[in-house]
């Protein structure tokens, strides 16, 4: 795709299991500007992790989706555009077929990506936004399919591996005690990551993107009146008590969820709970960036750039 009249105008999207989500920035003097967000919650992973394929229906969602992507980046003069697939499309048997269809329909180009290059994208945004030097960091990023953990080490990244679990995975376990053993089950093979690197120590910094944490920094303002981009390990620990506490209803209309986000946060309150509690965490660092942010800088130089984010999504 191309056109001349924005030629700095670029577009990055996540296809995610539980939503796609997609921005379009400009380059200026250095920095990002975030012009547009968008969100769609396709929620790709409910066909693929029970039925191990994407259902036509969400097939149809997912391409019109594009579509619609495709016209508002003709409208934003975008010059380039960059998408990829994470967990529901790397398990689905079906995901070649619908690549090459929303390819047909748009003539963007869809690349599937494993644990190890996701994380790899996630540890350049989450770079450009905080000072990794002299310092053992883990990296945490929660999505519907799988969740990645990084370990970075003086700010080069060391290590990284793709857990199996992820919130859309989560909501199949209905009763809190079923809820609770799949997710202390995955933290102690997390912790067994963890400690090749750091012992039994502590990181000095843990770090969350995607999302589920963007949403926990969001709740901690509604519930806690508290703001910063960063969360105290109890202010977690009352957060998940809070929302078992609620119903799914309740936690709409009280926190002001859409029903996309208000049965996803329960889940991922839980497990961001308990992976902070077994590397002994005392809070965690939530940055406003993540995987489409790392997509947009894949596609620029190596230079360090900050992004500005004033648009709405």
């Amino acid at each position: 795709m191309a056109s001349s009249i924005t030629p700095m105008t670029y577009a990055a999207i996540d296809l995610g299991s539980n939503a796609l989500r997609a921005m379009i920035v400009r380059t200026n003097n250095g920095h990002i500007d975030v012009v547009k967000e968008i969100r769609e919650p396709l929620r790709l992973g409910e066909d693929v992790f029970h039925q191990g394929m994407i259902s036509p229906q969400k097939c149809q969602q997912t391409e019109e989706a594009f579509i619609r992507l495709l016209h508002l980046f003709t409208a934003y003069g975008v010059v380039d555009v960059k998408a990829m697939a994470t967990s529901a499309m790397r398990d689905a048997r079906n995901a070649r077929q619908l690549i090459e269809s929303i390819h047909h329909s748009t003539g963007i180009e869809i690349g599937p990506i494993d644990g190890r290059q996701e994380a790899e994208l996630i540890f350049r945004a989450v770079n450009s936004e905080l000072d990794l030097k002299n310092k053992k960091a883990l990296l945490m990023d929660i999505g519907g399919g799988s969740t990645e953990l990084s370990i970075v080490i003086d700010g080069k990244l060391k290590a990284s591996h793709s857990f199996n679990i992820g919130t859309v995975r989560l909501l199949r376990h209905e009763e809190q005690d079923e809820l609770e053993v799949r997710i202390n089950l995955t933290v102690q093979k997390m912790l067994r990551f963890t400690q090749v690197h750091f012992g039994k120590k502590a990181p000095d910094l843990m770090i969350g993107t995607g999302g589920n944490l963007r949403r926990i920094g969001k709740l901690r303002r509604k519930i806690m009146n508290k703001t910063s981009q960063e969360c105290m390990f109890d202010e977690v620990a009352h957060m998940a008590d809070a929302l078992y506490s609620m119903s799914f209803v309740e936690r709409i209309r009280r926190l002001d969820l859409d029903q996309n986000r208000a049965d996803v946060i329960l889940p991922a309150t839980m497990l961001v709970k308990s992976i902070m509690k077994a590397v002994g965490a005392k809070k965690i660092l939530l940055p406003k960036v993540g995987l489409k942010e790392g997509i947009v800088l894949s596609m620029l130089d190596n230079k360090p750039r900050k992004f500005i984010h004033t648009a709405k999504s």
